[in-house]
């Protein structure tokens, strides 16, 4: 990706707390606990960066966490990053040369690799899944191969898209224009180093209410109640 800073990133969460975005593995929804490591995700849709806003609102109601008082999502974030930023789009080519010897050092088997030919070796996916063959490598196969090539994120169609089917109609996105406007499923970008990120700011905003102490407590003995009676 030749200009970053052109791109258009978009987060959804409930609040970036302070002036500086970190990492929280585990912490979001999506494809934070999926398939592309230890990241901090963006999505090059401003729609889809509010349906994850929606999910992890959701999330955190189930907890007694939040109020009801919304537009049906958190926040939504437009995250801006430095010109130096590197993106590793995983639709392009790669240098076989180069990828081999990196699956050499992670204790993928020279014999083995012998019998691949560059074609596949300069293809992302297919090199990612060759990892699985090696016993000197930790972590997950999408984030390793991405820093071992040198990148600070990865531009990705999400595979788990595959089989989404969740598109909520009261959060504010007219899901059928959406389909007709833009490309669909949205690439995520996972950013593996937060470093180069120039900064962010609040693009949508579901007013989320804070509820007080009184209310979470009824809250949670309405809950309990129900647990009670189900028994």
């Amino acid at each position: 990706m030749s200009n970053p800073k052109a791109m258009d990133l978009f987060h959804g969460s409930l609040g970036i707390i302070g002036d500086r975005i970190n990492i929280q593995s585990g912490k979001g929804v999506g494809w934070n606990g999926l398939t592309l490591g230890d990241a901090f995700y963006t999505s090059l849709s401003e729609d889809a960066a509010c349906l994850f806003s929606h999910l992890v609102l959701q999330k955190s109601r189930l907890m007694g966490e939040e109020a009801f008082e919304n537009l049906g999502f958190a926040k939504v974030y437009k995250i801006s990053l430095n010109k130096q930023f590197s993106i590793l789009d995983a639709d392009q080519t790669l240098d076989a040369y180069r990828v081999r010897s990196i699956l050499v050092r992670a204790g993928v088997s020279k014999a083995y690799l012998n019998l691949r030919n560059d074609d596949q070796l300069a293809n992302f996916y297919k090199s990612a899944d060759l990892l699985c063959y090696g016993t000197d490598w930790q972590g997950n196969r999408n984030e390793y191969l991405t820093k071992e090539l040198g990148y600070d994120g990865l531009l990705i169609r999400e595979s788990a898209w595959d089989e989404w089917d969740y598109f909520p109609n009261d959060i504010e996105i007219d899901w059928d224009e959406c389909n007709r406007e833009k490309i669909w499923p949205p690439k995520t970008l996972a950013i593996y180093n937060t470093d180069n990120i120039a900064g962010f700011e609040l693009s949508r905003d579901g007013v989320i209410q804070e509820r007080d102490e009184e209310d979470v407590v009824n809250s949670l003995n309405f809950l309990a109640g129900k647990d009670e009676l189900s028994m």
